[in-house]
C-alpha cells in the first residue's frame, strides 16, 4: 500500500480524526478534529486561535493522531506523530470543503472565517488493517511550508 492511498483513507473514509496535544504543563489533551485535506505534501485541519486546541499548539507543535473505520469486515487504523505549522487562512476554503461539522462547531461565518490552517508536515506514520493483518509504516516529510494549492487526492 502506498502513502497516497493511506492519506486517501484518511481523508475520505476516516475524516475524523483523534488529535492529541499537551499544554503549558505538559497534561495531555485530546480531541476530534475533521481532516480537511490529507496528501503528500502533509495532514491539513483547522481550528480558531480562541481553542484551546490553537493554544497548545502554539506551545508545543508536536501532536498524535488516530483515526478508525470499520466498514463491515474491514477495520483500519491509522496513527501518526508528528510536527505541525501554521500555514495561514489561504487554505481555509479547501480544508473546510466537505466538512458536515463546520456549521455545528462554528455556527456563526465570521468565527469559521477567523480560524487558522495547520499543516503536519512532518511525522511517523502507521497504517494496521486489523481484520488482513496488513501493516505498513510510512513518513510524511514536507520541508517548505505549502506555497502552491492544497492538492486533494481524487
Amino acid at each position: 500500500m502506498e502513502i497516497e492511498d493511506i492519506l486517501k483513507v484518511l481523508q475520505d473514509q476516516m475524516k475524523v480524526a483523534i488529535f492529541a496535544t499537551v499544554d503549558e504543563e505538559n497534561k495531555p489533551h485530546a480531541r476530534h478534529a475533521h481532516i480537511g485535506v490529507a496528501n503528500e505534501q502533509g495532514i491539513f485541519f483547522m481550528t480558531h486561535p480562541r481553542t484551546n486546541f490553537y493554544k497548545q499548539l502554539q506551545h508545543n507543535p508536536h501532536v498524535a493522531i488516530t483515526a478508525m473505520s470499520e466498514d463491515g469486515y474491514l477495520i483500519q487504523v491509522i496513527r501518526i506523530e508528528g510536527k505541525v505549522r501554521e500555514v495561514g487562512k489561504e487554505h481555509l476554503e479547501e480544508v473546510l470543503a466537505g466538512n458536515p461539522y463546520v456549521k455545528h462547531v462554528y455556527p456563526d461565518n465570521s468565527d469559521r472565517q477567523g480560524s487558522q490552517v495547520f499543516q503536519l508536515y512532518d511525522g511517523d506514520g502507521f497504517y494496521h488493517s486489523m481484520t488482513q493483518g496488513h501493516r505498513y509504516t510510512f513518513k510524511i516529510n514536507a520541508e517548505e511550508p505549502t506555497s502552491s494549492p492544497l492538492r486533494v487526492i481524487t
